[in-house]
């Protein structure tokens, strides 16, 4: 049902009647939304598939903290897809007018969902090409012992200089934590290894240099958001 809902907000032609008319069957009078306009009613069915779908805030937040996401309650329309993909192909440099004009969404409709997509589906940032620049970049993998993972994990935070991020994870050789981390010269590689290696509750690590990069695969997103 959720999914079908979805699939009609996707339909640019969809009309106030229909939306009113999936409303009522959700048990919304229709009577008490006359001053609501055609967007906002569409906003509204859209929450309404979200949380029939068991996609809220809450449950958003409990599927983070098990540290594992899911597919099966993310709701989408086609339009959200359509959107989705235009940005993920322009990096993000397409603009909401020619967002409305490829889609046939109303413009305003085309802002509010780019808003809430970039804000819950996407990350942008500019970052240096440091390669260019004579610096170098390293993964530094590191197992903890001691239940102390957090707590090293925000002391390499704290090397502000020499640590860009920080993430949990879990894989070969017990690693517990992967840090990315930028040098200039090899000395300045291992003195950093050596300060890691010098934190209390860091059992062992290696490390491996990004020595360049092949490529990046963006269809990869295309068919993940394909598949929702």
């Amino acid at each position: 049902m959720a999914g079908d809902l979805a699939d009609k907000l996707g339909a640019s032609s969809i009309s106030r009647q229909e939306i009113l008319a999936e409303l009522e069957r959700w048990g919304i009078r229709a009577s008490s939304l006359g001053e609501l306009s055609l967007d906002q009613l569409g906003d509204l069915l859209q929450a309404i598939a979200c949380i029939a779908n068991g996609s809220d805030d809450d449950n958003n937040k409990r599927r983070q903290s098990t540290g594992h996401g899911g597919s099966k309650n993310v709701v989408l329309s086609s339009l959200d897809k359509r959107i989705l993909l235009a940005l993920l192909s322009s990096k993000g440099k397409i603009s909401s007018i020619a967002l409305s004009r490829e889609t046939g969404a109303p413009l305003s409709t085309v802002q509010r969902r780019r808003k809430r997509l970039e804000a819950h589906f996407l990350e942008a940032s500019y970052l240096p090409r440091v390669e260019r620049l004579g610096w170098h970049i390293a993964m530094v993998f590191i197992s903890t012992q001691g239940g102390t993972a957090i707590e090293v994990g925000k002391e390499l935070l704290s090397w502000t200089k020499s640590v860009i991020r920080v993430s949990r994870a879990a894989g070969m050789r017990a690693t517990d934590i992967a840090a990315e981390v930028i040098f200039n010269e090899n000395k300045d590689l291992l003195d950093i290894i050596e300060r890691i290696k010098a934190i209390r509750g860091v059992r062992n690590l290696f490390w491996v240099e990004v020595v360049a990069e092949l490529g990046k695969n963006d269809r990869c997103f295309e068919f993940i958001i394909d598949r929702l």
